[in-house]
C-alpha cells in the first residue's frame, strides 16, 4: 500500500467496486480497502465442508432488461465474455393451502397473464390491467433511462402517452394501493403476485408501487438470470480488473475516517491494518461502499450533519435470515420442481398479514412461520456443485432487533430452533428433505449488520417508500456534500445487484467527469 492514489474505494461490494473497476480502467491508479477477509460485502461466495455456497444472490434481471445499467458496466469492462448469466426456467413457484395445487408463474408478461387467467378466469380484466399497468410502467422507464433516436421516439408516439400515465398516475401510491384497486377483496391474487415480496419490503402498505413496477416488473417482463458460478465469481472479476489496470486492493484493512483539506475537500483516509498499524492513505477521489450512517461516523464531527441531511427521515430496507443447506442428493429427487419458490403458510391469508412477518424471529418458532423463499442452485447450470449436489437456501424477511442482546448461548440456541423449524417445513412440503440435509447454516439480520456493518442489517440500501410528493422522489445520486466524496451503493439510489452496481457507475463517471473538468 503506497501513500499516494488517484482514488480509494472504501469497502468492496459490488458498488465500490464497479466504482473502482471504471475509475482504474479510464487509466487512474485505484486503492479498494475492505475491513473482512474476503470482498464481496453482500455478494459473494463461501466454502465450507467442501462445498461452495451463495452469500445472497438468487437471481437478477438480464443485461438487456429495460432500464438496466449492468449491460453498460458489463461492455465497458469486458465482463460479458467471462460472466455468464444462466437463464432461470420460470420466473417463481407459488405455494400456499388457499391455492390447492401450486401456481408456476413463467417469464413474459403475456404468459403471466394466460397462466393467472387459466387459474382465476374470472378475474381476467383485473389480471389484465394490473400488467399492463407493470408494462407500460417498464416501457416509460426505458424511454427515459436509455439512449433513443428520433425514429425510435416517433414509433412510440401513440403508446408514450399511455405508458406516461401508467407511470404518473401512482406516483405516489404503495403497492398496496394498487392492488387494491385492481383486485379489490381477492386477496389471493394479491398474495400471488406479491409473494415474493420479502425480497423487496416487509410492509406493502409502505412500499412504494413505482418500485415495485421497476423490480418485478423487471422479471416478468424480461425474465431471471443466475450469474454462473455465483456472485462471488463476479466480485473476484471486478477485483481483477482493478488489479490488471495497476490497482491495489486488500483484504483485512478498516478505514476509520475519511480525511479532508482545509477546503472541505476528501482527500484520502485513515486505516487500520491486520496487524493493528494506523495509517494514512491520500487520494482526491474516495467512492464509498457504505451506508450514509457508517460514511458519516467517518467524518470530522463539524460536516456530519450536512452529510446526512439528504437521507434524513429514509428507513433502512429489510433485512433476513438464510439458511443454507447442503444436501446428499439433488433436490430435485426429493420433489423440487422450480428453482424459485414461494411458499406461504397457513396463517397467511391477506397481503396485509405480511406486516406480520418481521417479527416472528424475535421467540422461539411457534405456530407461526414465516413465508419462506426457497431456492434449489441446482435447477440451473449455477456452477456450485462441486462434485456433490448443489445447495438450496430459504429465506425470509427478519428483523435486528429480534437478535440483538442475546447472549451467545441464548443466540446460538434460537438459530438452531429455527433451522430445526424451517427444516421441518420444507420436509413437510418435499418428505425425504429433512433426512438429505448433510448440513444447515443459519445466516441472521444479526449476521448482516455485523458483515456489512449496515443499520439494522439491511440488504437494499434504504426502504423503497412511497416519496413525501412528487417534488420529494429520493434524488439517486452518488454526489454528497463532502466535495471528493462520492457515494457508490444501493444507498445511492436503488436496492439490489442492479441498484448496486448502477451507482458504482454513476460515482465513477462522475467523479471521471469532475476530474476532466480539475484538470
Amino acid at each position: 500500500m503506497k501513500q499516494n492514489y488517484d482514488a480509494i474505494v472504501i469497502g468492496s461490494g459490488l458498488g465500490g467496486l464497479t466504482a473502482g473497476a471504471l475509475f482504474a480502467r479510464a487509466g487512474h491508479d485505484v486503492l479498494v480497502l475492505e475491513r473482512n477477509e474476503a470482498f464481496g460485502g453482500a455478494a459473494g461466495t463461501y466454502e465450507r465442508g467442501g462445498r461452495l455456497f451463495e452469500a445472497s444472490l438468487h437471481e437478477t434481471t438480464p443485461l438487456g432488461a429495460p432500464g438496466d445499467p449492468k449491460a453498460a458496466v458489463f461492455r465497458a469492462l469486458g465482463l460479458d465474455d467471462v460472466v455468464e448469466l444462466v437463464p432461470i426456467e420460470i420466473f417463481q413457484e407459488v405455494r400456499s393451502p388457499l391455492l390447492g395445487t401450486p401456481l408456476r408463474l413463467p417469464h413474459g408478461l403475456d404468459k403471466v397473464e394466460a397462466a393467472l387467467a387459466e387459474r382465476f378466469p374470472a378475474d381476467h380484466a383485473a389480471i389484465h390491467g394490473f400488467l399492463t399497468q407493470i408494462g407500460r410502467s417498464q416501457e416509460a422507464l426505458a424511454a427515459f433511462s436509455e439512449h433513443h433516436d428520433g425514429q425510435w421516439w416517433l414509433g412510440r408516439a401513440a403508446d408514450l402517452p399511455l405508458d406516461l400515465w401508467a407511470l404518473v398516475r401512482d406516483m405516489g401510491s404503495t403497492l398496496s394501493e394498487v392492488m387494491q384497486r385492481h383486485f379489490g377483496a381477492h386477496e389471493v391474487l394479491k398474495l400471488v403476485m406479491a409473494a415474493n415480496l420479502g425480497y423487496y419490503s416487509e410492509n406493502p402498505d409502505r412500499l412504494w408501487w413505482l418500485a415495485y413496477a421497476v423490480a418485478q416488473g423487471g422479471y416478468l417482463h424480461s425474465g431471471a438470470y443466475y450469474i454462473k458460478g455465483g456472485s462471488g465469481w463476479l466480485v473476484e472479476n471486478l477485483v481483477r480488473i482493478v488489479r490488471e489496470e495497476g490497482g491495489t486492493a486488500l483484504t483485512g484493512h478498516s478505514v476509520t475516517r475519511v480525511l479532508t483539506d482545509p477546503q472541505g475537500r476528501a482527500n484520502g483516509v485513515q486505516v487500520t491494518g491486520p496487524d493493528g498499524t494506523l495509517s494514512e492513505v491520500h487520494a482526491p477521489v474516495i467512492f464509498a461502499n457504505a451506508a450514509p450512517e457508517h460514511v458519516a461516523a467517518m467524518l470530522a464531527t463539524p460536516i456530519r450533519a450536512a452529510f446526512m441531511e439528504p437521507f434524513a427521515g429514509r428507513r433502512p430496507s429489510v433485512s433476513a435470515f438464510t439458511i443454507s443447506y447442503a444436501l446428499n442428493r439433488p433436490a430435485a429427487e426429493i420433489g423440487l420442481t422450480a428453482y424459485s419458490t414461494q411458499i406461504l403458510p397457513e396463517w397467511m391469508e391477506t397481503l396485509a398479514d405480511f406486516k406480520a412477518v418481521g417479527g416472528l424471529t424475535a421467540a422461539m418458532p411457534g405456530d407461526r412461520l414465516p413465508p419462506l423463499a426457497v431456492v434449489d442452485y441446482g435447477h440451473v447450470d449455477s456452477g456450485l456443485a462441486t462434485g456433490q449436489p448443489a445447495p438450496v437456501c430459504a429465506t425470509a424477511i427478519d428483523r435486528l432487533e429480534n437478535w440483538d442482546g442475546l447472549s451467545d448461548a441464548d443466540y446460538a440456541a434460537r438459530k438452531a430452533a429455527w433451522v430445526a423449524a424451517v427444516t421441518a417445513r420444507l420436509d413437510a412440503e418435499w418428505p425425504g428433505f429433512a433426512a438429505a440435509v448433510v448440513s444447515a447454516d443459519m445466516a441472521t439480520a444479526r449476521t448482516l449488520r455485523d458483515r456489512l456493518g449496515t443499520p439494522g442489517g439491511a440488504v437494499l440500501g434504504f426502504d423503497p417508500e412511497v416519496p413525501r410528493g412528487l417534488l420529494s422522489v429520493p434524488q439517486m445520486t452518488a454526489r454528497t456534500s463532502v466535495p471528493g466524496l462520492w457515494l457508490a451503493s444501493a444507498w445511492a439510489g436503488m436496492g439490489g445487484y442492479t441498484g448496486a452496481m448502477g451507482m458504482g457507475a454513476v460515482a465513477a463517471r462522475a467523479a471521471l467527469r469532475t476530474a476532466s473538468h480539475r484538470a
